[in-house]
């Protein structure tokens, strides 16, 4: 994936999905030239205590509102990435320099693949998607605008994920299945069978419970 240059970019949300965001960025431009290296020029956020956003040597430049610059979202929910998107202009995806991503793999603008992420083959990642630490993508699958695969989510080949779906922290995803757009798969849930548009399931095997 050939890198796109954008020399200064800004991050919104300042909390600690955002800060594990900068780091990302933090750790591209140290080591990696699959995304572009760039300025961090600091956070837009509406309510935020600074400190910890300054112990990273950064500050916060404004609400999220006045963003004037191509902008990453670090914000763990799709549906509030997709409000962002409409109105803020998007910075090219990141990828951590341990994350292994495959040949014919495609990522969309404002896409982060974290720390560890593993992206197989054929594989599309829509705009901000976000790929969380230690996270799996296989093969033939695609990952539709704003979903986010938290750490340790495991999808298997030929699985579609649906906008802005939240697949949680060290969920098992079977293989051909279809999570619908704004649904939510639990924490550590194991998915046998596919998921309906904006629906929550949990548990081992998955069940919906709303």
């Amino acid at each position: 994936m050939k890198a796109v240059h954008c020399p200064r970019i800004g991050i919104i949300g300042a909390g600690g999905h955002g800060r594990e965001v900068a780091q990302t960025v933090a750790r591209v431009n140290g080591a990696d030239d699959r995304s572009p290296r760039r300025e961090l020029a600091g956070f837009f956020d509406d309510n935020c205590d600074d400190a910890r956003v300054k112990r990273l040597g950064f500050e916060i430049l404004g609400p999220c509102a006045s963003a004037d610059l191509p902008c990453l979202v670090g914000i763990g929910s799709g549906a509030i990435r997709r409000t962002f998107d409409e109105v803020v202009e998007t910075a090219p995806p990141t990828i951590d320099m341990s994350a292994l991503v495959g040949d014919d793999v495609t990522i969309g603008p404002g896409a982060v693949v974290f720390a560890n992420a593993m992206i197989t083959t054929n594989i599309s990642l829509g705009r901000h998607v976000h790929i969380g630490r230690g996270a799996s993508i296989g093969h033939d699958s695609v990952v539709r605008d704003y979903a986010s695969v938290m750490p340790l989510g495991s999808i298997s080949g030929g699985v579609t994920i649906g906008e802005a779906a939240f697949i949680g922290t060290g969920a098992l995803i079977r293989q051909g299945l279809t999570i619908g757009a704004g649904a939510t798969v639990g924490m550590g849930a194991v998915v046998l069978q596919d998921v309906a548009p904006g629906a929550t399931v949990v548990g081992n095997p998955a069940r919906q419970i709303g």
